[in-house]
């Protein structure tokens, strides 16, 4: 999960570096075609990329950082103590006894 995390998040920093050269082109293109109804639509066509590309680097920043503490999560709870079972035995308010068994109850007095 971590590893995904970080995968996610160097990708996601590397787009909006990228998306930012499609404009040269698609302003060069539509340059060309002055007084055409195409070119104003290449630029927006261009700018629409721009724009969902960059959107997308977001998400994928966010659902990196989420897999980075979900992961952290993991290990923080993998490193907790295990549960007490004669302890949780200890504490029972109902003090029961397990018939047929010696030795295995504890009392509250225990």
């Amino acid at each position: 999960m971590t590893a995904a995390g970080n995968n996610a998040l160097t990708v996601a920093g590397k787009v909006p570096e990228e998306t930012a050269k499609l404009a040269e082109p698609g302003d060069k293109a539509a340059g060309g075609l002055a007084g055409w109804q195409s070119g104003a639509a290449l630029q927006g066509c261009g700018t629409a990329w721009k724009s969902l590309l960059d959107g997308l680097a977001g998400d994928m920043k966010s659902a990196g950082g989420n897999l980075l503490t979900c992961a952290q999560t993991y290990r923080n709870t993998d490193q907790l103590p295990a549960p007490a079972t004669a302890a949780a035995a200890a504490t029972d308010p109902f003090d029961t006894k397990v018939a047929g068994v010696a030795g295995v109850h504890l009392t509250r007095d225990a």
